[in-house]
């Protein structure tokens, strides 16, 4: 005898029975966090986190609770559907595997099936009340529709519920729940086995070894720190990641987003991850490939800097060289996205992902794809880039006019921008964009944010000294006073009550120190004063949320659209707060840096994930999304070089400005002094 029970439930009979089975087994949020990870513990989603209950009530006053833990009474769906390592294919660990079939007692859940099956051995007297209970200080709550009840084992199928259940299936044998013994010890210790593997934790910061032992001598040069544990594991975290960096760096210039075969953890993953995923290995960002151009460089890989440059420049002039218009207007190359696929946005993203953008064919007829899209940033980032690889070059002549085709092209872009707002949505002095980096924060709409005008500012001004190198006073005059437009702007709608509008930074923290650094070196000394007067008085409001979970982010992931990677979030608040001399605050993040980045029992353990998920008082961290995804790899390498402190040389001064976490130490061995042909060796201890 069976029947079936709608959740919550309440009894207005004498109804009891043997077993009940729950038809459910997710939750409402069936992922392991937001987008891209969080630092706040209740939007992140661990395997053994109990996300709520099962209430059982009987007329007698006596009460049952059913812990609802992933791992065992609950489980994922949309993204074990990818059938993620280390529970499948060729990297299956087989003691994994069987802790997780032998403990998960939701019936179809290990399969994939959509809605699955939890069996619960109850008391057999008369049920007052069942209900679901969520845990306050979890988001996403579990999803249970009802149940079936009955007072005996049965041959017959349950139907006319939520779904069918056949009870005599021998998974019930050894997947029953007792409400006498809810949740058995054996059951917990699997679960911690399985969280060990997939996770790091504050305890394998403190068995790390105590040095670095370099598995081949690095070439060139060598950067250790040292001092402590998490000291040792940056000079890994240095080592192993520029070497990757170099080797997605190909002859003709493609710099990979993704390296090849790179595993992925998923933006909303809950600990396995899927290898060879290879999630952006064909595609080549502007603003990751910028970035990383700006790292290669500073670490004296000159001439795959300067390829990535070439490669970059080259797909730039895509518009031109196809005779593109808008409303009878030629537009100019610039800077999309993905410069390597120029049309993806306008012809497919806007058009099948919803991708928000104004360029309709209401307002711009039959030509409004034509623009591709504007990744304000990535082509101001990439002029930059192209800029700092000349100064490396020692402000070569001959390197501007050999590629003054695609210097006089990016800066066109720009003028273009402005002397047709109607097209490019210029406002207030300001340049519009359609990325990520221009995503306004209270809406789904873009915006006009520091992020992307900021580096469009510098790159006018160091393709204006570029110009001025080979004696065209024109452009040099022409692009200065453009610069000096974007100045404007940003001073003029970019700021509220002497602080910069941390509302429009355009991603989670204050662009503008970090990016400075970029074009002035490492002395905010040498910074518009201005600037950095905002950005000290910013600085406190940027960094309370980063101090509210444990010095590892911001808290949250995506905000509608945006990404929380460690580049864009951790990296770049690590910068300012090295930048700015905020050592306690700076001390912290370096050290969550070599956190974040180590994980012992994983693929790779030293490269930087994309992002993380991390529970600060628990002490547990895990990775999420592309592991070694570009923009933050690079990111965390900028990180690394203020700390270690050679600046580039400016104006024929040489600037050492360590900037070392208290009981950290570096030594520098022929590390190339940028913009000269000097070596440097120093150490340098704290205190």
């Amino acid at each position: 005898m069976y029947k079936w029970l709608d959740f919550p439930y309440k009894n207005d009979e004498s109804l009891g029975g043997k077993y009940l089975y729950a038809i459910g087994g997710y939750c409402g949020l069936d992922d392991g966090c937001m987008s891209w990870g969080s630092s706040n513990p209740r939007d992140v989603r661990f395997i053994a986190d109990e996300m709520g209950s099962l209430n059982i009530c009987y007329t007698d006053g006596s009460v049952d609770i059913i812990p609802l833990i992933y791992g065992y009474t609950l489980w994922y769906h949309s993204i074990w559907e990818e059938n993620p390592a280390p529970f499948f294919g060729e990297n299956t660990d087989e003691e994994l595997k069987k802790l997780l079939e032998d403990t998960l007692c939701i019936k179809g859940a290990y399969e994939g099936e959509k809605i699955g099956v939890l069996r619960i051995a109850i008391q057999e007297k008369p049920i007052a009340e069942i209900s679901i209970k969520d845990n306050p200080d979890k988001r996403g709550g579990p999803v249970f529709y009802g149940a079936y009840i009955c007072d005996c084992d049965s041959e017959e199928i349950f139907s006319q519920g939520k779904i069918d259940v056949i009870p005599e299936d021998v998974f019930y044998i050894t997947h029953t729940v007792s409400t006498s013994d809810p949740y058995p010890e054996r059951c917990r210790a699997a679960l911690e086995k399985i969280c060990y593997a997939l996770h790091t934790f504050e305890e394998d910061f403190a068995v790390a070894p105590d040095k670095f032992i370099y598995p081949a001598a690095p070439e060139g040069y060598k950067i250790s720190f040292s001092g402590s544990k998490l000291a040792e594991i940056a000079s890994g975290v240095v080592y192993y990641n520029m070497i990757n960096l170099v080797e997605r760096s190909d002859d003709d210039g493609f710099i990979h987003t993704s390296y090849k075969d790179a595993p992925s953890w998923r933006y909303t993953g809950f600990g396995p991850y899927v290898p060879k995923a290879n999630s952006f290995t064909h595609l080549f960002y502007s603003r990751d490939a910028a970035r990383a151009i700006m790292t290669l460089n500073s670490f004296d890989h000159v001439t795959k800097a300067e390829a990535g440059c070439g490669f970059g420049n080259r797909w730039m002039m895509y518009y031109n060289e196809q005779g593109l218009r808008l409303c009878g207007e030629e537009i100019p190359g610039h800077f999309s996205v993905m410069p390597n696929e120029p049309m993806i946005y306008s012809h497919y993203l806007s058009a099948e992902a919803n991708w928000p953008t104004r360029y309709t064919k209401e307002l711009f007829g039959e030509d409004y794809r034509n623009l591709g899209n504007q990744e304000t940033d990535g082509h101001g980032l990439m002029m930059m880039a192209n800029h700092k690889v000349w100064v490396n070059s020692g402000k070569n002549p001959q390197w501007v006019h050999d590629n003054w085709k695609y210097i006089n092209e990016a800066a066109r872009w720009i003028v273009w921008c402005y002397d047709h707002p109607e097209l490019s949505f210029v406002k207030n002095g300001l340049l519009y964009g359609e990325t990520e980096a221009s995503l306004d924060q209270d809406s789904w709409t873009m915006g006009w944010t520091l992020y992307s005008n900021i580096p469009c500012y510098l790159g006018m001004l160091g393709y204006a000294e570029m110009a001025q190198s080979i004696g065209d006073t024109e452009s040099y005059a022409k692009w200065s006073l453009y610069a000096g437009k974007i100045r404007e702007g940003i001073d003029a709608d970019l700021v509220v009550n002497e602080k910069w509008d941390l509302t429009r930074c355009g991603f989670n923290h204050d662009p503008v120190p970090t990016m400075l650094s970029d074009h002035y070196g490492y002395d905010i000394q040498d910074m518009p004063q201005i600037w950095i007067e905002r950005s000290n008085k910013s600085y406190e409001d940027d960094i309370r949320q980063t101090r509210m979970y444990g010095m590892f982010g911001r808290g949250y992931g995506s905000w509608k659209g945006k990404g929380s990677g460690i580049g864009y979030d951790h990296s770049m608040i690590t910068q300012n707060a090295l930048l700015l001399d905020r050592m306690e605050d700076a001390s912290a993040l370096v050290n969550n840096l070599s956190k974040i980045c180590y994980a012992p029992r994983l693929p790779e353990p030293y490269i930087v994930p994309e992002g993380i998920s991390v529970d600060a008082s628990k002490g547990v961290l895990r990775r999420q999304g592309d592991l070694g995804n570009l923009v933050q790899l690079a990111e965390a390498m900028k990180c690394y070089l203020l700390v270690m402190g050679v600046a580039p040389v400016s104006n024929g001064t040489l600037k050492i400005m360590p900037r070392l976490p208290e009981n950290w130490n570096v030594s520098v061995e022929n590390f190339k002094i940028q913009n000269t042909d000097s070596i440097i060796n120093m150490s340098v201890t704290y205190p």
